[in-house]
Order: structure tokens, then C-alpha cells, then sequence
């Protein structure tokens, strides 16, 4: 297990970096980019700036802890390396937003220990700091925005609470009468990091991400949860919300390699604990049980 001393190490290590990643993209910012894309019909973007805050990430884990390994979004290097320690990196979070010019974008790490967060650093642009906040953390030592002690303590029912949702979450979700006008302001900001760093800032009182990748949650689920929110995680098999623990990973071992942890994807809700508990006990999902009948017949059709 990872010792206090070293926990701090990493923790400044990943702070620091996510800074000089940060400060990288801003002199991209609002720039002409260099653009490819991972899908069709322009989906999933990737610029010239994804890859130079990618590359120099990398470059420099490697270079400080060569004994762990290393998930990035953009990257497949090392996929099968087994250790203890996985560093885990989305080098811009929220590219069509950096694309069009929308300051509202992030460099995501985090650090897990055997699958479990144990430090993690988040970078966004700021109107009041023009290189930039962190927010960054590790396990039992709070969370901080720069040197802001974070907490999210709620006494009483906010008089309307501000929550993200990714797009389209009506059709995504399903409620139950006692989320009746009660889902406060909603908001989709196209960055699932910036909305659960503004989760454990408490600006949101809760945010609820389907389905996420690993490299957009595992930052944001250590801040949250070190400034004394809740984080719940669906689990499918049992069809239930559940406190979060670490990612585990079907099949795999107690470490999961970068190849096993790049296949997880949960549905999350993250925040101040009363509004958690309140939304997730009237959270599900539709059946879809007609689409997926369709979907079956159109496959045997074309099989035929």
C-alpha cells in the first residue's frame, strides 16, 4: 500500500502537471486547431492540442514513477502493463467545447492503487485566474482548490438546488414521483470533468453522468468524495445505486491493466450527500424493451 509520504508526492506530482498541461492548452486556446476525429459524422474530436497536453503527460509519468503504468484516453501505449499503480489521464476533457471556443474544458488525473482513487488533480480555465485553477486531492487528505480546503457540508434544503445532466437525460433515465420539481436548475456543460469538479466545489449540489468513461469520472470521484460528498455508482446486474469503491473491472485482477480499466463505464451520481440520496431513490433506467426487440429482428433480418 501506498504511504502517506508518497501519497503526497503524487499528489503534488499530478497537480503540477495538470497545471503545466493546463497552461499548455490555453496557448491553444481560441486558436486555429489541427482537427481528426475518432467517429463518424464528426464525432469525437481530436486536435493538435489533445496530443501535445497527451504527449507531455505522458512523457513526464513515465519519466518520474516508470514502475507505474499509464491509461490515457488518447493513447493505447502500454495496454497490457499489470502494477499497482495506474495513472489515469484525459489530456483535454471537453474538446468540442475547446474546439468552438467554449471555456469550458479540463485536464483530468487521476491515480488508482489496485483499481481504488488515491490522487487525483483537475485543471480548468478560470474568469478570475487567467492561468487557471487545480483542484486536486488524495485519499484522506482532503480536497483542495488551490489552497481551498473544500467541503460539502449541507445543513438544510437549498432553496433550489443547481445540478449537471448530461444531454438528453430525459430519454436516458427514468423517475419516480419524488423527483417531482425537484431536479433543481439542470445544466449540460459538455464536460464531464468540469461538472464533477463543480460538484465537489458545490456549486452543483449533485451531478449525474451515464454512463462514463473511466478517464472522465476518476478524477472528479476522488474530489467529491474527499470533500465529503457521496458518489454512487449503478451497478446493472443488481439494478440498484451503490457506494462507490474503486473500478473493478469484470474478469480482471486486483490490479487491473490499462487495456481491462479503459472497458469500464458506470452510471455515476456525485455530491452533496442529501441531494444525492434524494435523486438516486427515484433514479432508473428504461427498459427499451421494443428498441431492443427492433435492434434483434433488424440483425436476424440482415443475417437472413
Amino acid at each position: 500500500m501506498l504511504t502517506e509520504p508518497e501519497l503526497q508526492e503524487i499528489e503534488s506530482s499530478a497537480t503540477e502537471l495538470a497545471r503545466n498541461a493546463g497552461k499548455l492548452l490555453l496557448g491553444y486556446f481560441d486558436k486555429p486547431l489541427q482537427v481528426s476525429y475518432k467517429a463518424d459524422n464528426n464525432r469525437s474530436p481530436v486536435t493538435d492540442a489533445d496530443k501535445a497536453s497527451d504527449d507531455y503527460l505522458r512523457g513526464e509519468i513515465a519519466r518520474r514513477f516508470p514502475e507505474h503504468a499509464l491509461l490515457s484516453e488518447e493513447s493505447e501505449d502500454g495496454a497490457d502493463r499489470v502494477a499497482e499503480v495506474t495513472w489515469v489521464i484525459d489530456p483535454l476533457d471537453g474538446t468540442s467545447n475547446f474546439l468552438n471556443g467554449l471555456p469550458t474544458f479540463g485536464v483530468l488525473i487521476a491515480v488508482l492503487e489496485q483499481g481504488r482513487p488515491v490522487a487525483s488533480a483537475t485543471f480548468l480555465p478560470s474568469v478570475t485566474d487567467p492561468e487557471g485553477r487545480v483542484l486536486h486531492a488524495h485519499a484522506g487528505g482532503g480536497a483542495f482548490d488551490g489552497d481551498v480546503r473544500l467541503s460539502l457540508a449541507e445543513d438544510s434544503e437549498p432553496l433550489r438546488r443547481m445540478s449537471a445532466w448530461p444531454p438528453y437525460f430525459l430519454r436516458m433515465f427514468k423517475f419516480g414521483p419524488q423527483l417531482n420539481r425537484r431536479l433543481g436548475d439542470v445544466r449540460a456543460t459538455g464536460s464531464a470533468g468540469f461538472e464533477l469538479a463543480m460538484a465537489a466545489r458545490g456549486v452543483f449540489d449533485y451531478a449525474t453522468l451515464n454512463n462514463q468513461w473511466i478517464w472522465d469520472a476518476a478524477s472528479g470521484v476522488l474530489l467529491v468524495q474527499e470533500a465529503g460528498g457521496s458518489v454512487l455508482a449503478f451497478e446493472k446486474g443488481e439494478k440498484r445505486w451503490a457506494p462507490f469503491e474503486r473500478f473493478v473491472v469484470e474478469h480482471a485482477g486486483t490490479s487491473p491493466t490499462p487495456a481491462e480499466l479503459r472497458t469500464w463505464h458506470r452510471s455515476i451520481v456525485v455530491g452533496k450527500t442529501p441531494a444525492v440520496e434524494l435523486i438516486t431513490s427515484g433514479l432508473g433506467f428504461p427498459s427499451f424493451r421494443v428498441r431492443r426487440l427492433r435492434q434483434r429482428i433488424s440483425r436476424l433480418l440482415r443475417r437472413g
